[in-house]
């Protein structure tokens, strides 16, 4: 009787050897789709389309001023706050930019949120020049000097080290510089492209500023580069500096 009563109820489907029928329809589908993909869906083509080559452009725009785009400006400015679509958006304005200029989008997690950044990885000469434009020259030679005094100093730059070392140069805070203008503020640009950082500490002599790489440096900003050029600047063969080179191992070689 009990063997009846259990195949009565194989026979149902209603056991647990059913063939697995009720699993079946809760098992995730790997094909289902994200929220993100499900509100590009719901565009035709030509505005998926559109709304790529917007974000595509405004990321391009954005970065010739050299600062990071905040994430919630994009979804602000291109997709008029549609939160849901920016992840799909993204990904085809990444294609853009790497297959029409070579360049990448880098994601950058900072304190007040997401930011994004163009790497020009182009190998033609005349393509990186876009994002280097002949009059920022002298500022780019500058930069390189602040890295460089980053570096040497296990990325940890007290800032009153910083200026000291710029008063050997020749460069005054408070004046003029004929190549760089207002020193001060351009060590302000800097920080706000991310390209170094801005940290206050506490010494045994007080308070103090700190100056680190920036997000910006650790993406653009080639190790060799740096030590060939404090290698110049000392007048040194380049592998003195092999300690300095293993203390920063965040920087691409």
């Amino acid at each position: 009787m009990t063997a009846q009563k259990r195949q009565r109820t194989d026979d149902s489907g209603a056991g647990p050897s059913s063939g697995g029928s009720s699993n079946s329809t809760t098992r995730a589908d790997p094909r289902a789709l994200t929220t993100s993909e499900k509100a590009a869906s719901k565009l035709s083509t030509a505005d998926r389309k559109r709304l790529e080559i917007e974000m595509a452009r405004y990321l391009l725009f954005a970065d010739k001023k050299n600062i990071p785009t905040k994430r919630l400006d994009i979804i602000k400015n291109v997709l008029k706050d549609d939160r849901a679509l920016f992840p799909t958006v993204l990904e085809g304005a990444r294609q853009h930019l790497k297959e029409t200029f070579d360049f990448a989008v880098c994601e950058v997690e900072q304190k007040n949120g997401k930011h994004y950044i163009l790497k020009n990885e182009s190998k033609v000469v005349e393509l990186q020049q876009l994002t280097r434009p002949e009059s920022s020259l002298p500022q780019l030679g500058l930069l390189a000097l602040v890295l460089s005094l980053i570096h040497m100093a296990d990325n940890a730059l007290i800032e009153s080290d910083l200026w000291d070392t710029f008063e050997i140069l020749g460069i005054n805070r408070d004046g003029t510089h004929v190549d760089f203008g207002d020193t001060e503020k351009l060590i302000t640009e800097f920080v706000k492209q991310m390209y170094i950082e801005r940290h206050k500490v506490n010494l045994a002599k007080g308070e103090s500023v700190q100056y680190r790489w920036g997000a910006r440096s650790y993406i653009e900003v080639k190790m060799t580069e740096i030590l060939s050029f404090v290698a110049q600047v000392y007048g040194v063969d380049v592998n003195a500096w092999k300690r300095q080179h293993s203390t920063h191992t965040g920087a691409s070689s």
